[in-house]
């Protein structure tokens, strides 16, 4: 993909002068997502926001854009989903009242606006549309390109709800997660003992560290300081509740002895068809560099991180 970056020489790093802007971060006012994105959000970078229906991404932009706009910051939310008075009704609701809102979609539009803003949120990318004619695949192009473009030549951060499939892939090519700077994503998390547990993490970030953030949703919006309690914590829980988390992960991590390939459909499978949960653990397995995951979506498999030939032949 063409994202008209500069070609240069090759140049020792200590003759680099790095811009300003990369040492520059806009505070939310909220403590813990600040700590989220390492001390703030950099100014014109990209990111999307990925999550089931229900979870609760437009609840945290709108939370995030009200803590921005309180702390001075001009911002936006672009809705292609909901009406201005679906998104009033849900922002009134959990106190986010200082957001500005709007119903547009075109490309060339929003980026005019960015000049103007320090955030904005469009809701949804598949939503965008442009008056130009294109097929879908030239759309998502046009779409990435132009406005993570401005959001480098105005230091505008434009961040992309993204629509999930059925099985939890991403919705079209991985043009967009690719170009970006960052992925995010929100999770329920299946150990708690709160159906409203929540884990917001990155899953790539060119600007930062692969932070998490549990926290909690509910009625009035997010609860960033709520504590997570798991089952295995919870002292009214049947003993055998105490153990289930640690048989199921060496259930997965048993079945390359028993010939199998792990794949999420599989380990969902050991799981009474738990496909949030066998996610959940899936990812831990990753993130603890038990498991190495090769591919993505329905073609994704897991291997043993030990046995880094039979990774690579799984690759």
């Amino acid at each position: 993909m063409d994202l008209q970056i500069a070609q240069t020489k090759l140049t020792k790093v200590k003759n680099i002068t790095i811009p300003d802007v990369f040492n520059r971060r806009m505070k939310t006012g909220i403590s813990r997502i600040d700590s989220l994105f390492d001390e703030g959000i950099l100014p014109g970078s990209a990111f999307t926001l990925t999550a089931k229906a229900g979870c609760g991404k437009t609840t945290l932009m709108l939370q995030i854009l009200e803590g921005m706009s309180k702390n001075g910051y001009d911002v936006g939310y672009f809705s292609g989903e909901e009406s201005v008075y679906q998104l009033a009704y849900t922002a009134n609701r959990i106190g986010a009242e200082e957001v500005k809102i709007a119903n547009l979609t075109d490309i060339d539009e929003i980026a005019k606006y960015m000049k103007e803003l320090d955030l904005i949120i469009i809701d949804s990318f598949q939503a965008l549309t442009t008056k130009e004619k294109m097929n879908s695949r030239q759309l998502e192009k046009h779409a990435v390109q132009t406005l993570t473009r401005a959001a480098k030549d105005t230091e505008c951060t434009v961040g992309f709800i993204m629509h999930l499939t059925k099985s939890g892939d991403l919705k079209g090519g991985t043009i967009v997660p690719h170009t970006v700077d960052a992925n995010i994503k929100i999770a329920t998390i299946a150990e708690a003992d709160d159906d409203c547990a929540r884990v917001i993490y990155f899953e790539k970030n060119r600007f930062g560290p692969l932070n998490e953030l549990e926290c909690a949703i509910g009625h009035k919006g997010y609860d960033f300081d709520a504590v997570v309690v798991r089952d295995d914590e919870s002292s009214n829980k049947a003993p055998s509740k105490q153990t289930r988390k640690q048989a199921d992960l060496q259930n997965i991590l048993e079945l390359p002895s028993q010939g199998k390939v792990i794949t999420l459909p599989l380990v969902a499978s050991i799981l009474d068809n738990n496909l949030t949960r066998a996610q959940f653990l899936l990812r831990e397995l990753t993130v603890t560099n038990q498991l190495i995951k090769w591919g993505r979506g329905a073609h994704a498999r897991w291997t043993l991180s030990d046995n880094i030939e039979l990774a690579a032949e799984n690759k």
